[in-house]
């Protein structure tokens, strides 16, 4: 099954979001068996030649790439789906006209206003018939958006009914900055933009709740609340396992 698949009939998934450009951990991550590999290019670096070498990288592992574009460009969709990429993660989705713009990047027309070229590595260097292509496209492209600002909150509803999207994000950091509490994320306001967000996902047909994991105690909460796709950060991994290892040595 693809990846797009699996989100969509709601199987439950684990990736990995990657931000230190590393081909190594993106096979590490599909020999461990994580279902995907998130690689970010908005809070990190990873021009196009590197994006392909990751989603390669995948494809030796047997593991998927989602990629986080930069912002709402078509270009940067094009970009990263030409590579390889499974589907793409578009952050600050804030309305449903927003998420309807994501959409429309990642698939070609009717649908959507993505550029077609079939010599690309996604056509398979040309090797691909251009039937294959597109229905390949149409059925396996995921389109993740992220809530991720206080006016996602309110539109919260008709971003997750928005066709085509697959998966909403909740994304905290940002989230707590537009409500003004920067990092409080046991603060009560914050907790119910959350809520708010949840349930508004959990209602919506064919649509995952996607949430960031810090810690493995926090995957059963997820779960139970409706999640769908958990991700944890590699940099998050590392660092408070250095961190431990360091702590523990000074003791």
């Amino acid at each position: 099954m693809s990846l797009r698949s699996r989100v969509v009939d709601g199987e439950p998934l684990l990736g990995l979001i990657l931000k230190i450009p590393s081909h190594s951990v993106v096979e590490l991550a599909g020999h461990l068996g994580f279902d995907f590999v998130l690689l970010d290019t908005e809070h990190a670096s990873g021009e196009t030649v590197e994006v392909e070498h990751h989603i390669r990288a995948g494809d030796a592992a047997g593991i998927p790439l989602l990629v986080r574009v930069a912002g709402s460009d078509p270009s940067s969709a094009l970009h990263a789906l030409d590579a390889g990429a499974a589907g793409i993660v578009v952050p600050h989705v804030s309305t449903a006209a927003d998420a309807e713009a994501a959409v429309r990047a990642a698939h070609y027309p009717p649908r959507g206003i993505r550029s077609l070229a079939v010599s690309t590595r996604a056509g398979r260097h040309g090797t691909s018939t251009l039937d294959e292509h597109l229905t390949r496209a149409a059925n396996d492209t995921v389109v993740v958006v992220q809530a991720e600002d206080r006016q996602s909150v309110r539109n919260c509803a008709a971003i997750a009914a928005t066709e085509g999207v697959d998966a909403v994000w909740i994304g905290p950091t940002d989230l707590s900055l537009s409500l003004g509490i920067p990092g409080e994320f046991e603060h009560a306001d914050y907790r119910s933009a959350v809520d708010r967000i949840t349930e508004a996902v959990k209602s919506a047909p064919r649509c995952s709740l996607c949430a960031l994991v810090h810690r493995p105690e926090q995957i059963k909460e997820w779960r139970k609340r409706g999640a769908g796709i958990l991700l944890f950060n590699y940099n998050t991994v590392v660092v408070d396992g250095l961190r431990n290892i360091v702590d523990r040595a000074r003791e």
